[in-house]
């Protein structure tokens, strides 16, 4: 099934008349919401989603709480890996109330910011030029400072994956943009084996695999041959440079060498950004429709 983000929408009143016309006249079979929609609106909108659209997964945390005004919603509004108990309480109570959400959506799938590891970080542009001595530099600051932060994500993950048993929803740890977060390459793999039988699963970003490989970390095509077998779902944007969240085809990702590894995936969600014009958005919706990616 192919779909859309709802961070494509910017958030005025009408939003959710405009998610139904949009996402119908585009050809496409459903939504992601995700966490910079507000709780406020989200209460006046819900009867239209159940009513007119499907919800093909949700990004947590949402819908943006209400008792914490004065932070922008994100996917790491909380950190799950917080060593700090408080603060990691906090984010399984909150992705506790996604997944409430999701259940009442009939939503199949709710993606995880798995949080990150403390450390000294490189720009956002250090990319292979950077060369092998600091990729390993890097790599040896976060196997030190990890230890903490990835006991939390485990205690996070044992709470949350029985939640999703007992709700009939999967988990999706989503790849991640930055060195620093949670999970890297071998990590995903150990948590798939760590949760093996229960309903944790891969989401894979295209966009932030990109951007990994860019820097040298680690290629696109061994993360989704490692595990594409367990892949609920993918983020389909491309990128520039560092730069993603732009519509499929219109930037240097080789969506037609990804194309066998994503089609199978059950759940595909367009994640651009409002900086993508609705015209460049229906080129990359044929686009996709043209490698089979639907």
């Amino acid at each position: 099934m192919l779909g859309i983000s709802t961070c494509w929408w910017r958030t005025p009143e009408d939003l959710g008349e405009r998610i139904l016309r949009d996402t119908r006249a585009m050809g496409l079979q459903g939504i992601e919401l995700e966490y910079r929609i507000p709780e406020s609106l989200y209460r006046r909108i819900r009867p239209r989603i159940k009513k007119n659209v499907k919800a093909l997964s949700i990004h947590n945390f949402f819908p943006k709480p209400e008792d914490v005004p004065d932070r922008q919603g994100s996917g790491d509004l909380f950190l799950l890996s917080s060593p700090d108990e408080h603060e990691r309480l906090q984010a399984v109570k909150y992705t506790l109330r996604t997944m409430e959400h999701a259940q009442d959506l009939e939503v199949n799938a709710v993606i995880l910011h798995l949080g990150r590891v403390d450390m000294p970080q490189l720009p956002v542009n250090a990319a292979k030029s950077n060369g092998e001595k600091i990729t390993a530099e890097q790599k040896r600051a976060r196997q030190e400072a990890k230890a903490e932060h990835w006991e939390a994500v485990l205690s996070s993950l044992e709470v949350l994956n029985r939640e999703a048993e007992n709700r009939g929803l999967y988990l999706g740890i989503e790849n991640r943009y930055h060195f620093h977060e949670i999970p890297d390459y071998e990590e995903i793999g150990m948590i798939l084996s760590a949760f093996q039988g229960g309903r944790v699963r891969y989401w894979h970003d295209v966009g932030h695999a990109r951007a990994q490989e860019n820097r040298g970390v680690v290629a696109q095509k061994d993360l989704l041959k490692a595990y594409g077998h367990a892949m609920i779902g993918v983020h389909l944007h491309d990128a520039r440079g560092m730069d993603d969240h732009f519509a499929p085809g219109q930037g240097e990702v080789d969506f037609e060498a990804l194309a066998p590894f994503l089609k199978p995936v059950p759940i595909k969600i367009m994640e651009v950004h409002a900086k993508v014009a609705r015209e460049d958005l229906l080129q990359g919706i044929q686009y996709l429709k043209a490698l089979g990616l639907t």
